[in-house]
C-alpha cells in the first residue's frame, strides 16, 4: 500500500500534504489553530495499489516505468485483469501473458463485487478460456483483425 494524503484547505486554497504541517505551507499562518470545520485535514487514500493485490478487477499502469515519480501523463497506459490469485492477464504484442509481478503500482477497480462467490469460484476459468481464444493471437495486437 502507498501512502495517503492529507488535504486541507488554508488561505483560499486546498492544499495536499503527507503529513498535517504545522504552519501553512503556502501563506506560513498557523494552519493548525485557524482551521474551521470546513478547513480540517482529510486523509485521501492512495489510488495507486499493488495489482497483485487485487482480486479479479481490472488494472492499469504506464506501460514503461511506475507511476509514482516516473509518470508524465502523456505516456502509454497498459491494462490488465486479475484473477482471483491476483495473477494479472494481459495482452501486447506478444499475445496473452499471465504475470505475478510487474503489477505492482496500478489503479484498480474491481469487477466482481465481494457477495458474488459464484462467480468469483468461477472467473479463474472463464479468465483462463477468454484469454486463450484465438482473437488475442500476437498479430492481431495492431491490426485488429
Amino acid at each position: 500500500m502507498y501512502d495517503s494524503l492529507v488535504k486541507f484547505s488554508h488561505c483560499g486554497q486546498d492544499i495536499y500534504c503527507q503529513s498535517v504541517p504545522q504552519q501553512c505551507p503556502v501563506c506560513g499562518g498557523a494552519a493548525v489553530s485557524s482551521w474551521r470545520l470546513e478547513e480540517a485535514p482529510v486523509t485521501i487514500p492512495s489510488p495507486i495499489v499493488n495489482g497483485h493485490t487485487q482480486r479479479c478487477s481490472f488494472v492499469l499502469k504506464p506501460t514503461r516505468g511506475h507511476f509514482l515519480g516516473e509518470y508524465d501523463g502523456s505516456a502509454d497506459l497498459h491494462v490488465g485483469i486479475s484473477s482471483s490469485t491476483g495473477m494479472v492477464y494481459h495482452y501486447n504484442e506478444s499475445g496473452t501473458h499471465k504475470d505475478s509481478v510487474g503489477w505492482e503500482q496500478t489503479v484498480s477497480v474491481p469487477l466482481v463485487p465481494a457477495h458474488h462467490y459464484s462467480l468469483l469460484h468461477q472467473w479463474d476459468s472463464y479468465l483462463e478460456e477468454f484469454s486463450a481464444a484465438d482473437h488475442w493471437h500476437p498479430h492481431r495486437y495492431l491490426s485488429g483483425k
